[in-house]
């Protein structure tokens, strides 16, 4: 994902929480959205507070990322976001070092980067 389009999913996120639209759950339940590239390894995993916030972010992000009730493995860095509203912290896990300065280098209106990125 480029950085445009990963500051498109920020706001994309931000905007569905903000709006508090939910969709009905597509498989089973999970609070990690897990995005995988085109050959199905994942490159980045949100830790939300339950299925429900999960579904909401989901339901914006694309077909990309989907929830799943256990995390992937493999992921390498990690970081602290908050979602304001609702203030809610949430755990972000990434490839690598790289990945997770991309992604966090600048966030989007309602997205603050709490504990920036380190190494697993």
């Amino acid at each position: 994902m480029s950085f445009k389009n990963t500051r498109l999913f920020l706001l994309a996120a931000a905007a569905a929480l903000v709006a508090g639209c939910a969709s009905t759950p597509a498989g089973p339940p999970g609070k990690h959205l897990v995005y995988r590239d085109s050959a199905g390894n994942a490159i980045r995993q949100f830790d939300y507070p339950d299925d429900a916030f999960c579904r909401r972010v989901e339901s914006a992000a694309g077909r990309a990322a989907r929830c799943q009730a256990e995390g992937a493995s493999g992921l390498g860095a990690h970081a602290t976001l908050r979602y304001n509203p609702p203030g809610v912290l949430v755990q972000g896990h990434y490839a690598d070092m790289a990945r997770c300065r991309a992604d966090t280098g600048t966030m989007s209106s309602g997205v603050e980067l709490v504990q920036g990125c380190a190494a697993k």
